[in-house]
């Protein structure tokens, strides 16, 4: 039904709306009048509410509690629960048994003289003396015979009927305990037993009031458990516009509970209040509870922007044990289109990622865990046995030189040459880039690639060329800082890799514009930033506005808390720990992964680095310049192994990311897009310098 226009008059007599009922016949009734200076209604109107009998049984779902707790389901939560639990009852125990000899010195010393005081309590009791002893000492003093001899018959008359009640519990003691001696009712054990019970209690009345006879475990306030109160007055204490008093924090059923090693309180913040305002003050609320910064842990709930997560650890993370991989078994095989363990949360509990459609970044100061991180991304992916590797570290030190066999080329060092290998890395991917493309063009077309993106059966498939490329560059502000082309050409491929199953990870120390171009930082889609030391780097990590909104690297300590860091890219902000596999471990892993590759060597596809493309372009050039359909050809013919395959649009990319202009040249009385041989002599001759070295 058309609408008719809403129409107002100038007399009294309001016009009339055309506005059916909801759900109700469209007839004269179904129109409602207003005036215009009455305005609408807010509220809806009342309607008649028909419930089935699903409405009222189904309920809803997910505000069921869960049948079984929630630390229960995971295996990791469980597991670490019960292990923070045995490990406390195990240092307890092996803490007593070490001291028993103390123990049982002390309880020898302390228990006669405990029996005495038990002995001389009951006496003191059946005598009836208390209260009575005193008055009549004062009745005495002050030559008060008749107030004496009242309350001693007074006392005399309490105490029969104690002494009495002695007597005969003193004579069924001994006579049970005789007759159960005769007839061997009770095992020897079951004396020994009582006669232990017996001392102990002795010696526990016998002990002087300032010396027990265990030790402390802890001799500083130990955290045992989150209470309401603490977690009130936390919340309160952070002076957040808005909060003002305790009541205002609602806790969320089913409020504070055991959630793997730690505790969980699932709060409603006051209405308007968003839970990342606590986030940016976790430093204050680690004071307020009085407990280090890495063993609380706040986070946005999962209902609202105004729900707050605190998860407070049994002890520091920085304390915990780090979880077993599952990458460590001896049948692990990973791959890039499935997410893969590759570090745990402050929870014990695993956090993955799957590498395709990926890129990553890893960024803190000396001694944050960089190289460990990048690590463990790259062991993730080395266990898929299509994944060829291209790694340059330019630390020098050989972090990554286990991984070798399974690299089609590994870089190592901080010289010009590593530095020339690394950016001839960089300008291979981008020809490569541009092959793929036409690659999966091609299978898109025929229907093998319906999102015009490499699927797991195309990279399975053998001769497809779309095997997944795993490039490592660590240390990567050197390569950046000393050349500015491997710097655009990262950005470049960063921008185009996603789809055609190539994976960048850079591992960078703190960045600048310089040594990492902002554009890298804007294009990857996973930031993991470690140990940093103020909000300036850690933004340039995680983006603008992260420290602000409490994600932040700021917290971890550099070697202390090597490989914790705060990863974006997720479904939400999350800390991640890196794994950290020991070196036998690690050996295990890179052996498997070569076996899995049927125990060959990776062999290497990129051009030969000891080749310099501008060079050999200036060779194969005429006069004036050459065609790219005529120079592509021309370096394949006279250098096959270092231009394998090489096309006319991969040489044209890879060149203009070295700087040179693509521009119609004309050679052999042709006009065709090509390079000037003159602008290859600048680029050159700036290279070299003016003095030619």
């Amino acid at each position: 039904m058309a609408l008719t226009p809403v129409v107002f008059s100038d007399d009294d007599e309001p016009a009339r709306v055309t506005v059916p009922a909801p759900g109700g016949p469209v007839d004269a009734e179904s129109y409602t009048v207003y005036r215009p200076d009455q305005g609408v209604p807010v509220d809806a109107p009342d309607t008649a509410v028909t419930l089935t009998w699903s409405d009222v049984s189904s309920g809803d779902a997910r505000r069921r509690v869960p049948l079984v707790p929630a630390w229960l389901v995971s295996a990791h939560t469980r597991r670490a629960t019960l292990r923070a639990l045995a490990d406390n009852v195990g240092y307890f125990a092996a803490f007593h048994a070490l001291r028993g000899p103390k123990y049982a010195i002390k309880t020898a010393l302390y228990a006669p003289r405990g029996a005495a005081r038990i002995v001389g309590r009951m006496l003191w009791w059946a005598s009836a003396e208390e209260g009575n002893w005193s008055l009549r000492q004062h009745a005495a003093i002050s030559n008060d015979a008749y107030t004496w001899q009242s309350l001693n018959r007074t006392r005399s008359k309490e105490s029969k009927p104690r002494w009495m009640l002695v007597g005969a519990a003193a004579l069924a003691a001994c006579g049970g305990g005789s007759a159960l001696a005769v007839s061997d009712a009770v095992p020897p054990i079951g004396w020994y037993a009582a006669l232990t019970g017996a001392v102990l209690l002795a010696a526990r009345v016998g002990r002087p009031a300032d010396k027990p006879i265990t030790d402390r475990v802890s001799t500083s306030p130990r955290f045992t458990r989150l209470t309401a109160d603490q977690v009130r007055a936390a919340l309160v204490s952070l002076r957040l516009p808005g909060l003002t008093e305790g009541s205002q924090v609602e806790f969320v059923h089913p409020g504070i509970h055991r959630d793997g090693p730690g505790w969980l309180a699932r709060v409603n913040l006051p209405a308007g209040m968003e839970a990342v305002r606590v986030l940016d003050r976790r430093g204050n609320l680690s004071s307020a509870l009085r407990l280090p910064v890495d063993q609380v842990w706040p986070g946005a709930g999962p209902d609202h922007a105004g729900q707050l997560d605190l998860w407070v650890g049994y002890q520091p993370a920085s304390k915990m044990g780090t979880p077993r991989w599952a990458l460590v078994a001896s049948n692990a095989q990973t791959s890039v289109f499935k997410e893969e363990e590759f570090g745990s949360d402050e929870r014990q509990r695993p956090v993955k990622t799957s590498l395709f459609a990926r890129s990553f970044l890893i960024g803190g100061q000396p001694g944050s865990g960089k190289s460990y991180a990048a690590r463990a991304l790259a062991l993730m992916a080395a266990l898929d046995p299509t994944v060829e590797f291209k790694i340059a570290e330019f630390k020098g030190t050989g972090d990554f030189i286990d991984f070798e066999p399974l690299c089609s080329t590994y870089v190592v060092g901080v010289d010009e040459d590593a530095i020339r290998q690394g950016g001839a890395i960089l300008a291979w991917a981008l020809g490569e880039a541009e092959r793929r493309g036409k690659r999966i063009l091609a299978a898109k077309q025929a229907g093998h690639a319906p999102e015009g993106k490499v699927t797991p059966e195309l990279a399975r498939k053998r001769g497809s060329g779309l095997h997944p490329i795993v490039i490592v560059i660590d240390e990567a502000h050197e390569l950046f800082a000393a050349d500015r082309d491997a710097a655009d050409a990262a950005e470049r491929l960063i921008k185009r890799a996603r789809a055609l199953n190539m994976v960048v990870i850079l591992a960078t120390q703190i960045p600048d514009k310089t040594s990492l171009p902002p554009n890298i930082t804007r294009c990857v889609t996973n930031r993991w930033c470690l140990s940093v030391a103020g909000q300036v780097e850690n933004d340039m990590i995680l983006g603008t506005g992260a420290y602000k909104r409490g994600i932040t690297g700021t917290v971890y300590r550099p070697v202390v808390d090597a490989g914790w860091g705060v990863m974006t890219g997720g479904p939400t902000p999350t800390a991640v720990r890196s794994q950290y596999p020991t070196p036998d471990q690690a050996a295990a892993i890179l052996a498997r992964a070569l076996l899995l590759r049927g125990g060959n060597r990776q062999a290497t596809t990129e051009q030969a680095p000891a080749r310099d493309l501008l060079a050999d372009l200036v060779d194969v050039a005429a006069g004036n310049g050459q065609h790219w359909t005529a120079a592509a050809p021309a370096l394949v013919e006279r250098w096959p192994e270092a231009y394998p395959g090489l096309t006319p649009d991969a040489l044209s990319e890879i060149a203009r990311s070295l700087g040179v202009a693509s521009v119609d040249v004309k050679v052999g009385g042709k006009v065709l897009k090509g390079y000037r041989r003159t602008d290859i002599g600048k680029i050159l001759a700036a290279r070299t310098g003016p003095d030619g070295r």
